[in-house]
């Protein structure tokens, strides 16, 4: 989970950050991020609306087995499941995928998924250490049309003058992806900011096909997983299986 931050606390950790997680794929290091399609079968990822808000934390294999508070900690009104057990394996699963796709070995952190519903927003921020290597994957919503296609924005890496980062040359861009269901965005999470605007929507009761059921939703939703990874010889190697919340 990301600690909120004010701008120059941002500012700070990217400068000191960017750079740091080097991998053997160039577009990733240049850019910070890596949109991956098709990463996962969204059916197997698909979860029903859990019935309260709040945040979950669940503490063994037991899908029955959990704490719940009432309020979510990062993005207030919002659902989230930390180390929900349909995920496990798949956690690990994803990691073997990426260690192909940036050519360094990984270690697994954590994970949890998130509901988000109209209105509310992911505010500017980096990661803390377990989140070296980071991937947030689209699962489902019932927004229809352009709605759907709400991004995610990050700010790729500034080029600054010299190694020791004294001066800016050429900024970084903010840019806004779009993930389907499936899709993967590979990114830096300690170094590269990044948010979400707004969800876009009204709030309803709204039903809609996902994967050939009719679902029983009743409010709009955009269902998200992050799984989180360190690299296994870098210098966050030490929040391997990190637990924290």
């Amino acid at each position: 989970m990301a600690e909120q931050m004010n701008e120059l606390e941002l500012l700070f950790q990217e400068k000191q950050n960017t750079g740091t997680a080097w991998t053997r794929n160039e577009d990733f290091d240049k850019n910070g991020y890596l949109v991956v399609k098709d990463l996962w079968d969204p059916e197997e990822l698909y979860h029903p609306v859990p019935e309260e808000k709040g945040q979950y934390n669940y503490y063994d294999k037991n899908p029955e087995h959990f704490n719940h508070v009432p309020v979510e900690q990062q993005v207030e009104g919002s659902t989230s499941r930390y180390w929900h057990p349909q995920y496990r394996t798949i956690h690990s699963g994803i990691r073997m995928k990426l260690e192909e796709i940036i050519g360094r070995k990984l270690y697994n952190t954590y994970y949890y998924d998130r509901y988000y519903y109209p209105g509310q927003e992911l505010t500017k921020h980096a990661d803390r250490d377990a989140c070296e290597i980071s991937v947030s994957v689209h699962v489902s919503t019932n927004l229809e049309g352009k709605d759907a296609d709400w991004p995610f924005w990050i700010k790729t890496p500034d080029t600054y003058t010299d190694k020791k980062k004294t001066t800016v040359l050429v900024p970084g861009e903010n840019r806004s992806l779009v993930l389907k269901p499936g899709d993967g965005l590979l990114y830096k999470g300690c170094e590269r900011p990044h948010w979400r605007d707004a969800m876009p929507g009204v709030q309803k009761k709204k039903n809609k096909k996902l994967f050939g059921k009719k679902t029983s939703e009743t409010e709009l939703y955009y269902h998200q997983i992050f799984f989180h990874y360190v690299l296994a010889d870098g210098e966050r190697a030490q929040c391997a299986w990190d637990r924290a919340r």
